[in-house]
């Protein structure tokens, strides 16, 4: 059975302040010393809940998923914005075909249909698959795509310099390509952020009479 975790986290001096934003049925425990977890039905798998955007104007707040044989990623939000987020795909090479094609015909809604389902999308499937297979290219397109990764913005839960350089190094495009399993990067960043807890959690998955939670 594979993974799937997907919720929010707070440093657990600001508590309270889930309480003040988030909706009734909310699921809240205490992660381990530094950190508090809440889950609610808005969170989205790889998107998280629109409360959000109003909780971080009074304390940053880490969204963080790992559907283990997909993906995983992480969204910081601050003063009511998205500051960082990665989505880091084990399906990447195909994902940025999909977002390359998008980005180039824009006026197809359903990218993946037009691809497949018609003698142009599958030549310009083709040319798209073709330019990605050259190092030089695909190496170009993958730091772009972790321009959304910001790493310094996990000041804001208190981590010192020294933490912030490692996470800079994990979080890289050298990173992505120098590994042998790219299932270990996960892990070592949340041994990082000490979130090492945070497994096998969602909404879902949590019962009313769970101890371990408290209920809004």
């Amino acid at each position: 059975m594979s993974e799937f975790t997907y919720g929010n986290l707070i440093v657990n001096y600001n508590k309270p302040i889930i309480k003040k934003y988030c909706p009734m049925g909310t699921a809240i425990c205490s992660l381990n010393n530094n950190w508090i977890a809440f889950f609610t039905n808005e969170d989205g798998e790889t998107t998280s809940s629109p409360f959000l955007e109003r909780i971080s104007l009074e304390s940053p707040v880490l969204y963080f998923y790992n559907l283990s044989d997909h993906c995983w990623g992480y969204q910081i939000w601050d003063e009511g914005r998205l500051s960082s987020y990665l989505h880091f795909s084990y399906e990447f090479d195909s994902e940025l075909l999909l977002s390359i094609a998008q980005e180039r015909y824009p006026e197809q809604e359903y990218i993946a249909s037009f691809l497949f389902e018609n003698d142009e999308g599958q030549r310009i499937y083709k040319e798209i698959e073709k330019e990605l297979s050259d190092p030089v290219i695909f190496e170009k397109a993958l730091k772009k795509h972790f321009n959304s990764v910001k790493a310094q913005d996990f000041t804001l839960f208190g981590f010192k310099e020294e933490e912030i350089e490692l996470l800079v190094e994990l979080l890289s495009v050298d990173t992505y390509l120098d590994c042998e399993d790219e299932r270990d990067i996960v892990n070592d960043f949340k041994r990082l952020i000490s979130i090492e807890e945070m497994s096998w959690y969602r909404f879902e998955r949590i019962e009313q009479d769970d101890e371990d939670f408290e209920f809004i």
